[in-house]
């Protein structure tokens, strides 16, 4: 669903709050239009947001996707859709999605707002995403995690045991993005702890992208443009 001529005019002079809802993980889930794209925002933090959503729309510019031979992609925290819609929209690729979400209000709001226009096929699951790569059988070419509680990763999703589940459902050349939160020295200091003790004890060959406020911690070096 696209905004209207009116609320996407008005967007840009001022957001236009067009629906509300109460999350038991989020709190207060707001969709609004902000410069004529549709964001999903908490408290605290914006979790989607077309073509705007950075993080991963600047690590794309950065990779060379073609060197992936990417077919399938798992995406671990759904938002509004933005990775998919990238992929697909500015960066033309037609990927199969897995999009695995456990705030059944978020896929609701994905679905009423943005998913629709998604050509690609997809596959939605409303699941813990722990429990999903605990128990999949299938491999993925790229893996985006994308999990937030507001502006928090739960402590869960940077567990070696997580890192190990995630690391099952990569195909042999699979690229796994992970994106973490950079924006003050705490949580640069937190991330970069991470990184060195715990994700590149899992893949030794890990590298991150420096991104406006943000990391994107890869599992191994490849081709950048």
């Amino acid at each position: 669903m696209k905004p209207s001529f009116r609320t996407k005019l008005g967007s840009y002079f001022v957001d236009v709050v067009l629906e509300e809802t109460l999350s038991d993980y989020s709190g207060k889930l707001e969709v609004i239009c902000r410069n004529g794209r549709y964001a999903l925002c908490t408290k605290n933090a914006v979790y989607s947001y077309d073509d705007l959503y950075v993080n991963f729309r600047d690590s794309f510019q950065q990779l060379d996707l073609e060197e992936y031979g990417i077919k399938n992609v798992l995406v671990l925290g759904l938002g509004l859709g933005s990775i998919p819609l990238l992929l697909e929209k500015k960066f033309k690729k037609k990927y199969t999605y897995t999009l695995v979400e456990i705030d059944q209000k978020v896929i609701d709001l994905a679905t009423k707002y943005r998913l629709d226009e998604l050509k690609s096929s997809y596959s939605v699951v409303c699941i813990d995403a722990l429990e999903y790569v605990k128990t999949c059988s299938e491999q993925f070419d790229l893996v985006a995690i994308d999990i937030f509680i507001d502006d928090q990763i739960p402590s869960a999703f940077e567990s070696i045991e997580f890192l190990e589940n995630v690391k099952k459902v990569l195909s042999p050349n699979a690229l796994l993005m992970y994106n973490q939160l950079t924006y003050n020295d705490a949580l640069l200091s937190k991330t970069a702890l991470f990184f060195q003790q715990k994700f590149k004890s899992v893949f030794p060959e890990a590298i991150f992208l420096s991104l406006s406020g943000n990391k994107m911690l890869l599992n191994k070096a490849q081709p950048t443009k």
